[in-house]
């Protein structure tokens, strides 16, 4: 997942060392100034390395306002309306909660306490609802080949291994958080297979079954934008873009695509409202669903 404005960025007191570090911390950028993602702002790229290099660092790299501003910012009110939509639209998934709080046994999230559930990190109670939502799409079957673009430690990818049937999925992130999600996906058995990459490492040769992205893609200067829909998205029978640029009103604006140009370069597509309702017009995007009903915009 990338960037949704960072909420709710309390951090507990024994976290105040590390805060404190961030701001001797020298900022490290992957790609060149132009060509970067919003989530290579220089902070979270060196949180992401000193957390592979520092084994205290890693522990608790989920609470560090670095890792916060890009991802782990769920707020308890949000994980309670994910919550509540997952309990209406796929009330299964509820029972298995349980096998889903695997997802916060590294890093050191912060928990929000709900009746009935216990603790949880809202931000995995975000990957559950993805995951309702790909299982009402798509069903039980994503396919032989999977892509996801933007993949902070994997969250999304435990919880779906977890649901769904898929043979393999091509992860696609800057190189130190590749080499996160692996640590973090190698600490867990899994039924699927996956394999990490940077766009530049990946030929463009292969179709997929399913292409998803929690706001990373729509975080994209467009140069890269166009890459991911040469060598991925177009070859992608199926999506399911969560995006946060492209139309008025959405926060991020100015270098990305438009939804009127991804029309033009994507698959035929229907175009839903984020839900939970957020105030920056947050949308999906989404091709190739099971039985559609007309109820797009």
């Amino acid at each position: 997942m990338g960037v949704v404005c960072p909420l709710n960025m309390a951090f507990s007191g024994n976290m105040i060392g590390l805060f404190l570090r961030k701001f001797s911390r020298a900022a490290e950028y992957v790609a060149l100034k132009g060509k970067r993602s919003l989530s290579d702002d220089g902070r979270y790229v060196s949180l992401v390395r000193e957390a592979l290099r520092d084994p205290k660092v890693f522990a608790r790299f989920k609470r560090h306002p670095d890792y916060r501003a890009i991802l782990e910012h769920v707020t308890e009110d949000y994980g309670r309306q994910y919550l509540e939509l997952v309990r209406k639209n796929d009330p299964s998934l509820l029972a298995r909660l349980e096998e889903f709080k695997e997802n916060d046994q590294l890093g050191d999230p912060i928990l929000s306490r709900y009746p009935e559930v216990g603790e949880i990190s809202p931000s995995t109670l975000r990957y559950v609802y993805v995951a309702s939502e790909l299982r009402r799409l798509f069903g039980q079957d994503l396919g032989a080949r999977v892509a996801e673009i933007g993949i902070g430690y994997g969250g999304q990818l435990l919880v779906n291994d977890k649901v769904f049937r898929y043979g393999e999925a091509h992860l696609f992130d800057l190189p130190p958080v590749l080499e996160l999600t692996s640590r973090c996906l190698e600490a867990h058995v899994m039924r699927g297979a996956y394999q990490t990459m940077t766009l530049n490492q990946h030929p463009g040769d292969k179709d997929y079954d399913l292409v998803m992205s929690n706001y990373a893609f729509s975080e994209l200067p467009v140069e890269l934008q166009l890459a991911y829909v040469r060598k991925i998205l177009s070859r992608s029978k199926r999506g399911y873009l969560t995006m946060n640029s492209g139309r008025p009103g959405n926060p991020f604006a100015g270098d990305h695509l438009t939804l009127e140009r991804l029309r033009e370069l994507l698959p035929p597509f229907e175009v839903f409202e984020e839900v939970p309702s957020t105030p920056f017009r947050n949308y999906v995007i989404v091709w190739g669903r099971q039985n559609p009903s007309g109820d797009s915009l």
